[in-house]
């Protein structure tokens, strides 16, 4: 009779679990549409605890094709915690990994570890695993679910052989009939536990990809919330690689207000949207060594999540679902940046090989925007400074040459000379070693102790006319004045002084232009004509413009398009050559 009335609890349990804990849902329903992996964390920025939030707890499983298996429910989790399974400490609140090899002390006695006991066999399903967890009530060390190649039921989070092997007497006097064994460390395995530091299970990566997904469908990580699923892996001698899974179109809503502001005209949103999605087709599996395709960074499109997202954005990104760029019949690979100086570049000036849909057009849309033109300064022992932190010893420098130039502008061959020798650095690797955020582009002249190097100054002696300077202004010593006179008087506050602009150079249209006499006339004047100051024989004036690599879309000068009256359909035709939008 007893045994009966044990095989209907067993049966009850059982039941009620089928109802709680569905076996098989569908993640996003019958069609999910194509999915993308992005790179939350990883690599040097990896973690060892993983805190996710939601508002109404979350479902851990596996996808098979389009269908999600669910192994547990975390529903009643709204907070959950995934560690490494290795040695830990509670601190405020929270965990953080713990060596008791060079940590040891008394006073931490809250510290877990990484080695186990099993207690009992393997388990044909979860619904067993968990009735025999339950009554297993009388073990002071809190019993967790295990899913290892099957279900199992563990105790213990030692942190050393010899306390597992106490627990495992402890245990074994308790339940004499039990098979107990200890489980040594796997550097695969993950703890999932609850706020509290009590286990609610632990698996292993090594063999499947596990996904939390939230129940709101809604995600937050690093006070960012995500759409989609997460999944938590641990690669040997790493920390938690965390990488978010949903849909392209999803993942678009993301990308495109990170890319480009979200109050910018809807056509130059659309065809960034375009540009993103056909970029992200052509790069999926980018980094498939770490298990996902892309990153969140600059390295692949800076991606936000849903935190980042806005209306605007999601009626671009919706009215050019699916759109793609191709060019003969493939999808291209549709780079973009910030501002073309007024012209963009061929692809193989910028890296190597020619695209046919990545050559260099005029830009006229790019000129007046931000960064269309910069200045930077450096000393020589700056210079010098940066190419010794990358190895390069050149000694005193004696001249920066740019010894190649594209015929969009752009220097290809950069000479610094020394005297220990000379350093030739290339394309990309001028802004590497100087910084992307100081040297801007590729497009730039450079002056020295009041000289242009490598090109021949313009003689004004006799310019074509003389112009006002109304509206002008002259960087000075002092900083930016404005010339108010049709002469080259400066307006300095209470008075106005004749200064001396022998050897300064005026940046016009056409380029750098010399003004040899204190009051020479300025030839073709544009908007942004300025004096530049005399640089010493200890500087180096980078005189630049454009920002961005300069291949492919402008972004600035697709919102300029785009507040024309253009479409998307031709703000991208204009900046990629030759491509049809399918």
């Amino acid at each position: 009779m007893m045994d009966f009335q044990k095989l209907l609890i067993k049966i009850t349990f059982v039941m009620i679990a089928l109802l709680i804990f569905p076996i098989s849902v569908d993640a996003y329903g019958s069609d999910r549409g194509e999915q993308v992996k992005i790179g939350i964390r990883f690599g040097e920025n990896a973690t060892p605890l993983v805190s996710m939030n939601s508002s109404d707890g979350f479902l851990f499983g596996y996808y098979e094709g389009e269908e999600f298996i669910n192994i547990i429910d975390f529903s009643q989790e709204k907070e959950i915690l995934v560690r490494k399974d290795g040695e830990s400490i509670g601190v405020n609140e929270s965990f953080m990994e713990y060596d008791s090899n060079n940590q040891f002390s008394n006073y931490n006695t809250n510290v877990q570890g990484a080695i186990h006991i099993q207690i009992g066999a393997e388990f044909n399903s979860r619904e067993e695993a968990n009735t025999f967890l339950q009554s297993l009530s009388g073990i002071e060390s809190d019993p967790y679910l295990v899913y290892e190649n099957g279900w199992k039921v563990w105790a213990g989070l030692c942190t050393s052989f010899s306390d597992a092997e106490n627990l495992s007497e402890d245990i074994k006097g308790l339940l004499p009939s039990m098979d107990v064994k200890i489980i040594s460390t796997d550097n695969k395995r993950v703890q999932v536990v609850n706020k509290y530091g009590k286990v609610l299970l632990l698996y292993n990566t090594k063999n499947r990809d596990y996904h939390f997904r939230s129940l709101s469908g809604m995600t937050e990580i690093d006070g960012k919330k995500f759409r989609g699923s997460m999944m938590i892996k641990r690669y040997a001698d790493s920390d938690l690689t965390v990488i978010n899974q949903l849909g392209i179109e999803e993942y678009l809503y993301g990308v495109v207000p990170k890319e480009m502001a979200g109050n910018w005209p809807i056509e130059a949103q659309k065809a960034q949207a375009v540009a993103a999605r056909s970029y992200t087709i052509l790069n999926k599996n980018k980094h498939k060594n770490y298990g996902f395709d892309l990153c969140l960074s600059t390295h692949c499109q800076v991606y936000g999540g849903y935190s980042s997202e806005n209306s605007r954005t999601q009626r671009a990104v919706d009215e050019t679902k699916g759109k793609i760029m191709t060019y003969n019949g493939k999808v291209i690979t549709a780079f973009y940046h910030s501002n073309s100086g007024g012209r963009t570049e061929n692809s193989e000036n910028v890296w190597s090989n020619p695209l046919g849909y990545i050559r260099g057009v005029d830009d006229p849309y790019s000129i007046g925007q931000p960064n269309d033109q910069w200045t930077k300064v450096y000393t020589k022992q700056q210079i010098e400074d940066l190419l010794g932190s990358k190895g390069m010893f050149v000694g005193n420098i004696t001249n920066i040459i740019p010894k190649e130039r594209s015929k969009n502008g752009r220097v290809l061959k950069l000479e610094i000379q020394g005297t220990n020798g000379n350093q030739i650095l290339e394309k990309g690797q001028i802004r590497n070693i100087f910084g992307s955020k100081n040297l801007k582009s590729n497009w730039f002249d450079i002056m020295v102790d009041g000289e242009l190097i490598g090109q021949e100054s313009v003689d004004l002696n006799n310019p074509p006319k003389e112009i006002r300077h109304e509206n002008k202004y002259v960087l000075t010593a002092n900083g930016l004045k404005k010339i108010t006179a049709q002469k080259q008087y400066i307006d300095n506050g209470e008075e106005k002084e004749l200064i001396s602009i022998k050897d300064k150079y005026v940046l016009t249209a056409d380029g750098l232009d010399q003004i040899k006499f204190k009051e020479q006339p300025i030839s073709n004047p544009q908007r942004n004509d300025r004096i530049l100051p005399v640089s010493s024989k200890d500087q180096y004036v980078f005189i630049g413009k454009g920002y961005g690599h300069g291949a492919g879309m402008s972004q600035w000068g697709a919102k300029k398009m785009a507040e024309e009256g253009y479409t998307y359909e031709q703000i991208l035709s204009h900046y990629y050559t030759g491509i049809r939008i399918e």
